[in-house]
């Protein structure tokens, strides 16, 4: 009799326990879908962000600094429009999760395969796309800021930022006469517009659909909205 009373004590906690982490995995998982629902807005903006300001002042800025001749319409347009090419961009998904789950040991309480291995293949790609991908950027961002540097004069924007307006009734003018070093800054963005348009876009995309496939995924799984 001892026995058994001790052996049922002994299931009972183990049912208890089980109970208990049914409910920290319906939890975690809770916010997972709030973190990838996040990250597919986040994602939305990031597409629309390069589709509508950085190729349009990408390309502009391309056929401009490769073109033969400056005038004086042409400096003013480069001086309005190629500094704006080398505007900083970075894509923040949500850790928050992801963090939570790997520093408490708790990735243990996902029982389904499909949904670790998803969440597996998910983090990679994010992974790859922020510390590969966008680093690359922003390696041949920072080449094409210093050109820039170089070759606009900043007094010509108010507050002698780039990040300001250009001052009103200025006769502009570049500060080089070398075409190759324009020619190397078309050259950089030309390398940027490559970029924005195929890997870093179709990577997001990528991301997106995962996101997505994971939300539903999750949704089924644990009868979540």
């Amino acid at each position: 009799m001892l026995f058994l009373a001790v052996f049922c004590g002994f299931l009972a906690e183990n049912e208890r326990e089980h109970l208990v982490e049914v409910r920290r995995e319906k939890q975690y998982m809770k916010s997972m879908l709030a973190d990838l629902r996040a990250d597919t807005a986040e994602i939305n903006r990031v597409i629309s962000l390069i589709n509508h300001y950085f190729n349009p002042i990408l390309k502009k800025s391309i056929e401009l600094l490769y073109s033969e001749n400056f005038s004086d319409n042409s400096v003013r347009e480069m001086y309005d429009t190629v500094p704006k090419a080398t505007r900083f961009f970075t894509v923040a998904f949500q850790d928050n999760t992801v963090t939570q789950l790997k520093n408490s040991g708790n990735l243990r309480l996902i029982r389904t395969n499909e949904i670790t291995d998803s969440l597996a293949k998910y983090w990679a790609e994010c992974a790859f796309l922020v510390n590969t991908q966008i680093e690359s950027y922003e390696a041949t961002r920072i080449k094409s800021k210093e050109l820039i540097f170089s070759l606009f004069n900043l007094s010509y924007f108010e507050k002698n930022s780039l990040v300001e307006p250009l001052r009103k009734n200025i006769s502009m003018k570049l500060m080089s006469a070398d075409r190759n070093q324009f020619i190397t800054l078309g050259n950089h963005l030309s390398n940027l517009y490559t970029q924005t348009t195929g890997s870093i876009i179709q990577r997001l995309k990528t991301i997106y659909q995962k996101a997505s496939n994971l939300i539903l995924l999750i949704q089924r799984e644990y009868h979540l909205e």
